[in-house]
């Protein structure tokens, strides 16, 4: 238990030196939207786009439907006008069939007719003069009446052909109804045999047929008047609301009607001047959308809020795992810095070792000037300088612990205005200067004119310009010299560091800010100052650069934004 307890305070402690939690929900918020826009987005916008692949061909399906649904219905109203042309063809060309034939003859002959099709209403005969002479129906009243001034007796007496089947008209009964005629020449006699059809009997075949249930049809002339039609769309013989363009046979239109648009199939017949016009029945008609779709939809959700989840999910572990990766850089950080203690420590105490050889002296000359044996009697202020000797000795040294410990101690990063050449200044006269000195090795300061003040952590960077400072030092054979040089570039700040050492392989320059790598011998480094200084470059929003060259030194540049992470 104490061990864990131990390693917990270490990493609340490392914790607490990182960014706020703030950070890390921020951080948490942009990688919810990456994976959103990375995952998510392309995964929407394929779906509607799918979506509204699907509505088209879904449309251009029904619309194929549609027109399949008029052409079949017109091909078999043709068929089936053409059976009742052929009905009265047999009856009137029957040898049997007497001129003209008297009323028991024509009512046989209607039956015959009815045999063949319900819809025959009733039929008569007329001769050239247009008078209907025999009459067999529920119309008798119709017998003997002059149809020569009719429209229908008038075009199938000029018309070429021997059969004419009329549009809807009311005639003498006063009634809508069509006529189908066929006329011969008879034993030299013009002699026309006519039928009428019942509209609803013929309405009811057609809605029989197959696919009828899904539309609505409806029948029109060629001046758009309605011949037959269901209630729900019109009356017969008046006008309709669509008329079919005449140019192609069949095909599919919209229609606008009442500002509604409305799709239709038409197809016109063959045997009469007639257009059949299919429209979807309300149950049928286009919805935005279908139960596929709904189901394609609902399962398309379902996936994406699964996706979401793992998304959250994934977010919170990125975070975590770079929370992770804070801590252990900031533990990795913090351990660079004291192996790099441990590397300055022979200088460190060196330094700490002159202000007390100092005092060691002073303290002994005083003791000696109170010594009786020596009869020097001291007045109180024959002590004084060297007092003040010791003083200076004391703070000497207290500034040499007090920057060691600076560098040393585990800080939060603070971003801060500072003079880049103040730092420089602080690492080689603080750290530096003593050991270069007697190593025999000059370090030249090259500062640049008008350098602004740099916004940044001073630890961080301190502890990167150290680390790099004592490999240059460590690469030196003495007698040597680094060269510090500071440059404006880009509004970014350029430090270079180069140094007259041994140089680097670019097999060694490729893995030298791999953590735990270094060209040192073993014991003289541990691989973590240029692992670490790059971290910390990267993370202030800059970046190193090294150039080397075996057995003629290297140099490493430091490119640094004028504010951290600009």
């Amino acid at each position: 238990m104490p061990a864990q307890s131990s390693d917990n305070d270490t990493k609340s402690s490392a914790r607490g030196s990182l960014l706020s939690e703030k950070h890390y929900k921020e951080l948490q918020r942009k990688n919810v939207l990456r994976l959103f826009i990375t995952y998510l987005v392309p995964l929407i916008l394929l779906t509607i786009y799918f979506h509204f692949q699907y509505n088209a061909i879904s449309q251009e399906g029904r619309l194929l439907h549609l027109k399949s649904i008029a052409e079949y219905q017109s091909n078999m109203l043709d068929l089936f006008l053409r059976e009742r042309l052929v009905n009265l063809d047999n009856q009137i060309d029957d040898p049997k069939l007497q001129i003209p034939p008297s009323s028991e003859m024509m009512q046989e002959l209607l039956d015959e007719l009815r045999k063949d099709s319900d819809t025959f209403i009733d039929v008569g005969y007329f001769d050239s003069s247009g008078v209907q002479y025999a009459y067999a129906g529920p119309y008798p009243s119709l017998e003997k009446k002059d149809y020569s001034g009719e429209s229908w007796f008038i075009q199938l007496n000029e018309s070429e052909v021997n059969f004419i089947i009329t549009d809807i008209y009311l005639g003498f009964r006063k009634k809508p109804h069509f006529t189908l005629a066929v006329s011969r020449v008879i034993d030299g006699q013009y002699a026309v045999l006519r039928a009428t059809l019942d509209t609803e009997k013929f309405y009811a075949y057609i809605t029989s047929l197959a696919g009828s249930d899904e539309v609505l049809t409806s029948i029109v002339n060629q001046d758009g008047y309605y011949q037959l039609v269901t209630p729900h769309v019109g009356t017969p013989l008046e006008t309709s609301s669509i008329i079919p363009p005449q140019t192609e046979k069949l095909g599919n239109e919209k229609v606008k009607i009442e500002g509604v648009s409305h799709n239709y199939a038409y197809s016109w017949l063959k045997t009469a001047d007639w257009a059949i016009i299919v429209q979807w029945a309300e149950r049928h008609r286009s919805q935005l959308f279908s139960g596929t779709q709904l189901n394609i939809i609902g399962f398309s959700i379902l996936i994406f809020v699964i996706i979401f989840v793992v998304i959250i999910s994934r977010a919170k572990k990125m975070v975590e795992f770079q929370r992770e990766r804070d801590v252990t850089g900031a533990q990795l950080e913090h351990a660079a810095k004291l192996a790099s203690v441990g590397e300055l420590a022979a200088g460190v105490a060196h330094e700490i070792n002159n202000p007390l050889a100092i005092i060691s002296e002073k303290v002994g000359l005083m003791k000696d000037m109170m010594n009786p044996e020596f009869n020097m009697n001291p007045k109180p202020e024959d002590f004084a300088p060297h007092l003040d000797t010791i003083y200076e000795a004391v703070f000497r040294g207290r500034d040499i612990t007090r920057k060691l410990l600076s560098f040393v101690r585990k800080t939060e990063v603070k971003l801060k205005p500072f003079d880049m050449h103040h730092l420089i200044d602080a690492i080689v006269d603080g750290f530096l200067e003593r050991e270069m000195s007697t190593s025999n090795i000059e370090i030249v300061r090259e500062f640049g004119e008008d350098i602004p003040n740099i916004v940044s952590d001073w630890n961080q960077l301190n502890q990167v310009l150290l680390n790099i400072l004592k490999n240059s030092v460590d690469a030196i054979t003495p007698p040597g010299k680094i060269t510090i040089r500071t440059s404006m570039d880009d509004n970014k700040i350029r430090i270079s560091i180069s140094d007259t050492g041994k140089g680097m392989t670019k097999e060694q320059m490729s893995r030298i800010f791999l953590p735990f790598y270094t060209t040192k011998r073993v014991g003289k480094g541990t691989g973590l100052g240029l692992s670490v200084s790059y971290g910390i470059i990267k993370n202030l929003g800059g970046k190193i650069v090294v150039d080397s060259q075996l057995n003629r030194g290297s140099s490493f540049i430091i490119i640094l934004p004028v504010r951290a992470g600009s």
